[in-house]
């Protein structure tokens, strides 16, 4: 999940992002997420408390600080940087979901999206627009496929819903078939780091 950690937002914005929460644990998902206790990253790690679910906080070295980091993380990892929180980030997800945010989450939804492209990521992102608020980057979007910047197969990389509850479902929906890739690698990676070991 990537969202803004910005506090100061409409109140809408906060509860959607903590009704997201809900229905992800709801429906038996934990969430990978940025770590933060402020702002939508906030919101929606307590919606998925409120349900049970578990949620796993990813924070640069330099914001684990009280008050900063979300403290009732089921896991909290710490990373050097900003650069391996994203990498650890998109290593442990099946999905992604993109709630409103600032330049931070901007970075990180584009990023996904073009991972996707590449072909680095199989894995499908949703974009919970909010009161419209991803409307302009839709448009910009669609503006790259039609005038030929982009390939037009890319528009099915990501959907976007107004509702938390359209958001979360199609991600649910998506993921499945995403997940017979992830295994795969999974079992590589596991593979690699078994037979690094026996050779050390």
């Amino acid at each position: 999940m990537f969202g803004a950690s910005c506090s100061k937002v409409d109140r809408a914005y906060l509860d959607a992002a903590y009704e997201a929460g809900a229905l992800l644990a709801g429906a038996c998902v934990g969430m990978v997420f940025g770590g933060g206790n402020t702002g939508l990253m906030g919101a929606a790690a307590r919606g998925v408390k409120s349900q049970g679910g578990e949620v796993i906080g990813v924070i640069p070295e330099r914001l684990n600080q009280p008050g900063i980091a979300f403290a009732d993380c089921d896991e909290l990892i710490v990373t050097p940087d900003m650069h391996s929180r994203k990498a650890k980030m998109e290593s442990l997800s099946f999905g992604f979901l993109a709630l409103p945010g600032g330049f931070g989450t901007l970075e990180e939804l584009l990023e996904v999206i073009t991972l996707n492209q590449l072909g680095y990521l199989s894995t499908p992102v949703s974009i919970l627009n909010t009161n419209g608020y991803y409307d302009a980057l839709l448009t910009q979007l669609d503006t790259c496929i039609g005038q030929a910047f982009t390939d037009p197969a890319c528009r099915g990389i990501y959907q976007a819903a107004d509702t938390p509850a359209a958001a979360v479902a199609w991600l649910l929906r998506a993921i499945p078939v995403t997940l017979p890739n992830k295994i795969k690698d999974a079992i590589k990676d596991d593979k690699r780091i078994r037979e690094n070991e026996t050779k050390s």
